[in-house]
């Protein structure tokens, strides 16, 4: 009896040795989706109003995609690229926008 309790413990001492080893963790982080309130502006860049790119989306119908035929119906700037002018108006810092949405008739 005193042998099978020696070889179970040596059994027992060898996989929780090996286990660390055999077994590799799954440690990779997902990606957390960005909801950023962007600021809007008509093509002429005068100011429109703020919401994400998923509201202004599903508000408007209009989206990113560059296919033709098209007509540029809104362009957003992310809060960063935007300042304001004394009146509280938001006025972009940058020439290319962000976001551009574009209208497909």
């Amino acid at each position: 009896m005193k042998q099978t309790t020696l070889t179970l413990f040596m059994v027992a001492f060898v996989i929780m040795l090996t286990t660390p080893f055999a077994v590799k963790p799954h440690f990779k982080t997902q990606k957390v989706a960005v909801q950023i309130n962007y600021y809007w502006f008509d093509p002429n860049t005068v100011y429109s109003h703020q919401a994400t790119l998923a509201t202004e989306e599903a508000n408007t119908g209009w989206n990113e995609s560059t296919q033709n035929p098209k007509t540029l119906q809104e362009k957003g700037w992310a809060p960063g690229n935007v300042t304001f002018d004394g009146s509280g108006t938001p006025v972009p810092i940058t020439g290319t926008p962000d976001k551009i949405l574009y209208s497909h008739p």
